[in-house]
């Protein structure tokens, strides 16, 4: 994945630099055609690394497409190679593997996000809106490319870092990335809760879907 050079200038730069990156700048900063970076910049996304989203146009013309660098390992084959041992253990011998796996994701993920119930500087506790901007910088920073939508209903992940063991495994992968958005989700205190996870809904597309909870009466904030 980083074998390159080049490659891993443009993760460099993405890294050291702190903030979403257009093509040309990325280009300017390693010194390497835009071409050339951006065929780079898609490697990195596909591999985890960095994060593409769209920005609203200033004006007249398409959005700005920048790239994030994520919290991405260096080297990802000892992750890639635990993920495919704890997925097979886990479909193998446990009797309920997807309750397992979101049980699993709900361990990993408290810990992510600080200790609940969340409350703001000025004293109130997170509100869903917030609650959900902190998952979606949790997921992202993971390498899922999430966006959330407008109205806080659901999570839409426009990458999943282990696509190919998800659909070997679905009921343990997916089972675990929807036991981080519930466990995160109720570390932050907030009256939201993920309730499904709908996989590969399109080739890269996977639809987290996110209710209020009974106690909760008023619209996301």
């Amino acid at each position: 994945m980083l074998a390159s050079t080049s490659r891993s200038a443009v993760l460099e730069v993405l890294r050291s630099r702190g903030t979403a990156l257009d093509v040309d700048e990325v280009a300017a900063a390693v010194g390497l055609h835009v071409n050339t970076v951006r065929g780079h910049l898609e490697v990195l996304v596909d591999g985890g690394y960095a994060v593409r989203r769209s920005l609203p146009p200033s004006g007249p013309g398409r959005p700005r497409t920048v790239y994030e660098a994520t919290a991405a390992p260096e080297d990802g084959s000892n992750y890639r190679l635990l993920a495919e041992v704890l997925t097979h253990y886990l479909a193998s011998t446990s009797a309920q593997p997807a309750a397992d796996a979101v049980a699993a994701g709900r361990s990993w993920a408290a810990p992510q996000v600080d200790a609940a119930p969340h409350t703001r500087s000025d004293g109130e506790p997170t509100t869903e809106r917030e609650a959900v901007a902190a998952v979606v910088k949790l997921l992202a920073d993971s390498g899922f490319q999430p966006e959330a939508s407008a109205d806080g209903s659901r999570i839409d992940l426009h990458h999943c870092p282990f696509r190919d063991l998800a659909v070997a495994s679905p009921e343990v992968v997916c089972g675990a990335h929807l036991g981080i958005l519930q466990g995160a989700l109720a570390q932050l205190g907030a009256p939201i809760a993920a309730t499904k996870l709908l996989p590969l809904v399109e080739p890269d597309l996977c639809v987290a879907t996110l209710e209020r909870t009974p106690t909760s009466s008023s619209p996301t904030r």
